[in-house]
Parts: structure tokens; C-alpha cells; sequence
């Protein structure tokens, strides 16, 4: 398995959702990085790592300025989440992505 992080553009209602990526590792999406609004009005960059069915912590996610911070924190919190999950894991997290019948598959 590779160590590499790809990012990808999200799509949602069949249009590239602009600033806003998912995270793909091992042709597995394992978070997200994009755009919100912060505190005050300003703009952040928002990242979340999680694998479906594996309790997401608190230090998986969060925000900061850039998107080049973005990418780093997240790598930091995948390596994190990485060390504490099993194969079993990994499987049931692809058995999932691949369950067509899941509704964020469906066609709206």
C-alpha cells in the first residue's frame, strides 16, 4: 500500500465543487479539504480524515489559513489514524466505498 495523498476535486450535483477536495489514499477516500467561513466572516480551509466506521477523533480534523497547512495537518492526523487501524479496517472501509446502494451513489 502506498503511502501517497492525492487530492481530488468533490463533485456534488454532478459539478467540480470549487475549493473543495477529497483526499484519496490508496484509491480510497479517506477525508476532506476544503473552503468554509471562520470565525468573523473570514475564509479557512476545513479538513477532516476519517474512514467510514472508525470513531473519528478530535485532532482528525480541523481548520487553518492556507491550504498548504491544510494538507500538512491532515497528513499529520492520516499518519496518526493510520498507526491505530487495522487491515480489517481498511477492507471494511472499501467494502463501503464500493457499496453502490449507499445514497450518497444514487443518482439524484
Amino acid at each position: 500500500m502506498s503511502n501517497d495523498l492525492f487530492l481530488r476535486r468533490t463533485v456534488i450535483g454532478g459539478q467540480n465543487a470549487r475549493d473543495d477536495y477529497l483526499v484519496i489514499w490508496d484509491e480510497l477516500p479517506i477525508g476532506r479539504i476544503h473552503k468554509a467561513p471562520g470565525a468573523g466572516g473570514m475564509q479557512e480551509w476545513s479538513w477532516t480524515c476519517f474512514l467510514p466506521n472508525v470513531p473519528q477523533r478530535s485532532h482528525h480534523r480541523g481548520s487553518t489559513h492556507t491550504l498548504d497547512q491544510a494538507k500538512q495537518q491532515f497528513r499529520k492526523a492520516w499518519d496518526d489514524l493510520k498507526s491505530q487501524i487495522s487491515h480489517e479496517q481498511i477492507r471494511e472501509a472499501r467494502a463501503i466505498e464500493n457499496d453502490r446502494s449507499r445514497p450518497w451513489h444514487k443518482a439524484d
